[in-house]
């Protein structure tokens, strides 16, 4: 094995040794489950509307969201999904992520979206829905609290509000409930960046292979140059 080939597995070994710093993640979350009246509807029928039910939140870091829940404390709903907006300050604007149908039974709605990149500082709606399901039907008490029985949402960082979705004969109409919050949370997880270690390794690989370029160079040079007489 020549001195190019050495130099060149030495930098592909500083480059194997690179090892991305783990991402940091941050979540936002109400875990209070204390008033469930606000309540998700499978159909239109019998004045119940309400086909959205979700938290507004802002993103504290830059990055993916990766999780997010809901709780539903009784229900006969059929089936729902969960989906996740942009929001303007008075209503959801850009669809980010629709997640796939699924049964409607009470209890815990985890959500592990991919490729749903927040921008710190900027503000989302996640919704449970039920609308749009054809043949869908049932009723649901939603997981969500007041704030002077044990869900302070004022003292919870980058938390919104509740909002439903009321869907009438134009299409859904958003209200923003300030006094209520669902019982929620959002788990956003910031891109993976090479430690400081991981640099220099990387810099002292591509040295490496300068280096040898170079003096394989100068070593055909010489070969090429012609015996002084």
């Amino acid at each position: 094995m020549n001195r190019i080939v050495k130099a060149t597995f030495a930098a592909l070994t500083c480059f194997g040794a690179v090892v991305a710093a783990p991402a940091s993640a941050d979540t936002i979350a109400n875990p209070a489950n204390s008033y469930g009246s606000p309540y998700l509807s499978g159909s239109l029928t019998g004045g119940n509307q309400t086909q959205y039910f979700g938290e507004t939140f802002t993103a504290s870091i830059s990055g993916n969201l990766t999780d997010f829940q809901f709780t539903l404390n009784t229900s006969t709903l059929q089936s729902v999904y969960g989906i996740v907006f942009a929001w303007d300050g008075t209503g959801p604007t850009t669809e980010l992520y629709r997640s796939a149908v699924r049964s409607g039974a009470a209890g815990l709605f985890d959500f592990a979206p991919t490729g749903v990149l927040l921008t710190q500082g900027k503000t989302y709606v996640a919704f449970l829905s039920t609308f749009g399901l054809t043949g869908n039907s049932g009723l649901a008490t939603v997981g969500s609290c007041l704030p002077f029985v044990g869900c302070a949402s004022n003292s919870i960082p980058n938390l919104g509000t509740l909002v439903i979705g009321n869907v009438l004969g134009d299409g859904p109409v958003f209200n923003s409930l300030s006094y209520l919050d669902a019982t929620f949370s959002a788990t956003i997880t910031a891109a993976a960046v090479p430690e400081p270690a991981t640099w220099v390794l990387m810099i002292v690989g591509m040295g490496v292979v300068g280096y040898a370029l170079r003096r394989r160079q100068r070593l055909e040079t010489l070969r090429r140059q012609p015996a002084n007489g």
